[in-house]
């Protein structure tokens, strides 16, 4: 028994070796996977080792291992989540288009991989990093060069260009190469050039888009305080521009907390964007237009503009009158004229400030009647001589609309009336009227309302010795009832009580109701005698501007 169960044993541990081999074996497979599995991860998610960094002479630069890797492409992404190309040279990455400085991106980078590895882990990778763009902004905003020397602004970092505007004018853009840190802005400090204002921003690169500009101030070194204007005084004001007043010293050790006056008062605020310089900027319709603009300071100083330097308390302009096409325009929109205005194109926006500065040219496009007019008024509206008088008719229409002088003068105030009614779209209450009065015998005079013949009925004329005068004259008084008086042709004196129905256009001569035996032919001393009847119907139609023609 022991021999046989020593046998058994001795063939059971023969049998295991092979399995112990296998279990060895496969174990080991099972490591070199592994080991092949975390390499090739290894490789897909390290190879090849690079990295994008922030680069002083460019956006960024890009570094990757000397394994036949290439960059096939690069894009910026802004915080809004805006993709700009960019270009990749020599390792260094520049955008195709403008960033704003001081702002941060996202920089992504792709690189091909090479070889066989790169075609079973994968061809491409990418390479990204969050960089900040460079920013640098003027050191000094109060700059005090010598007398004859270009006025020099310092930057925190050198420049490679910057912009530059001098109060209206255009951008302009200086570039500097190589950058600097103290650039020249293209003005001298000479003459009247001694003091000003500019609006100056820089770029460190040439790939940056230019950050809000900063106002610099230049002065020559005095004791006393000057006071810097833009635009210069006595010189045109825009309805909407802005008065820019820069002091040589802080404008509370020259003012205090006063403010200058406006005359006349005028809608807006003061600002001040810095502690040298004050702004008054207008609101809603500005200056008046045409109108006087005196600005009075608290305490006389040494003024320097474009005219001479002289000490002020007081800095005038004189504001932009309005375009006489757009004068027309604005009464045939309105209905003060018979036409009717059709821009081409848009219209400017219906706001004060809009139209304010539309105010100051004609508007594209053109006017038409309104409906088929009187052979007589068309060719007052086409004559250089009658276009004046009726343009005046209807200022003198829309000034007694609102109750200002009739002068037929578009002055400040008619202006501003205009744009307002423009505004709220208030038109005309009364339509337009025409009388046409002809002297040949039988003397006639004819009424049309909006295009519409009402009547047509005889009338009496001046008489030789006061003839009524010949002409296109518009209506300025506009009376129910009046004493007529004056000295008749022999010298006597005459006062006609109750004279009704009166509208006087030339001097004493006026269309008015009286009783004659007849009509048709010449009877009065230079008026328009209608029957009383029929002057009570011309009376409501004819207004203060209505046209009066005294035609032979």
């Amino acid at each position: 028994m022991g021999m046989l169960e020593g046998r058994r044993r001795t063939g059971r541990t023969l049998e295991a070796r092979p399995r112990v081999r296998m279990r060895v074996a496969l174990v080991t497979v099972v490591v070199a996977l592994v080991l092949v599995c975390g390499g090739l991860f290894a490789v897909m998610v390290f190879w090849p080792l690079g990295r994008v960094t922030a680069s002083g002479g460019a956006l960024a630069r890009v570094e990757i291992a000397p394994l036949g890797e290439r960059v096939t492409a690069a894009a910026v992404v802004t915080r809004s989540g805006k993709w700009v190309k960019a270009s990749v040279y020599s390792g260094f990455v520049e955008p195709a288009s403008r960033l704003a400085a001081g702002s941060r991106v996202t920089v992504e980078v792709t690189v091909r991989r090479a070889g066989w590895l790169g075609w079973l882990v994968g061809s491409t990778t990418h390479l990204q990093a969050v960089i900040e763009t460079p920013a640098t902004h003027p050191s000094l905003r109060e700059v005090y060069p010598a007398a004859g020397r270009p006025v020099e602004v310092s930057f925190g970092a050198p420049v490679a260009a910057i912009s530059v505007q001098f109060g209206g004018s255009r951008l302009r853009v200086l570039r500097y190469s190589p950058p600097r840190a103290t650039v020249p802005i293209g003005v001298e400090a000479s003459g009247l050039d001694s003091a000003g204002t500019a609006l100056v921003s820089g770029v460190e690169r040439s790939w940056e888009r230019f950050p809000s500009p900063v106002r610099i101030n230049w002065f020559p070194k005095t004791h006393a305080p000057e006071l810097f204007v833009r635009p210069a005084r006595n010189t045109t004001l825009a309805p909407t521009a802005p008065i820019v007043l820069t002091f040589s010293r802080p404008v509370s050790r020259v003012l205090g907390s006063r403010r200058p006056s406006i005359w006349p008062p005028t809608p807006g605020v003061w600002h001040k964007p810095d502690k040298y310089t004050l702004v008054f900027q207008p609101s809603g319709l500005g200056f008046p237009l045409g109108s006087r603009i005196d600005l009075g300071l608290t305490r006389p100083l040494q003024v320097l503009s474009s005219t001479d330097p002289a000490t002020l308390r007081t800095l005038s302009w004189s504001v932009a009158p309005g375009s006489p096409r757009r004068l027309e325009q604005l009464l045939a929109q309105l209905g003060y004229l018979p036409l009717a205005w059709h821009p081409s194109g848009s219209s400017p926006p219906q706001t004060a400030s809009a139209l304010a500065r539309a105010a100051l040219a004609p508007l594209a496009g053109r006017l038409t009647w309104r409906y088929r007019p009187p052979p007589a008024l068309e060719r007052l509206w086409k004559s250089p001589a009658g276009r004046p008088v009726l343009i005046r008719g209807a200022v003198m229409a829309f000034e007694s609309a609102h109750q200002l002088t009739t002068d037929g003068v578009p002055g400040p105030a008619v202006w501003r009336a205009l744009l307002t009614d423009a505004i709220a779209g208030t038109t005309s209450p009364l339509g337009y009227s025409y009388v046409y009065v002809s002297k040949t015998i039988p003397e006639t005079l004819t009424l049309w309302h909006n295009g519409r013949l009402l009547l047509h009925t005889p009338v009496n004329t001046g008489i030789t010795a006061a003839p009524t005068a010949l002409g296109t004259y518009p209506v300025y008084l506009h009376l129910a009832s009046t004493t007529m008086s004056g000295t008749n042709p022999n010298g006597t004196h005459y006062s006609d009580p109750g004279v009704p129905w009166v509208n006087y256009f030339n001097g004493g001569d006026a269309v008015h109701g009286f009783v004659r035996p007849g009509y048709g032919y010449p009877q009065s001393l230079g008026c328009v005698e209608a029957p009383i009847p029929t002057a009570a119907k011309i009376w409501p139609y004819v207004h203060v501007g209505t046209l009066v023609t005294i035609a032979s």
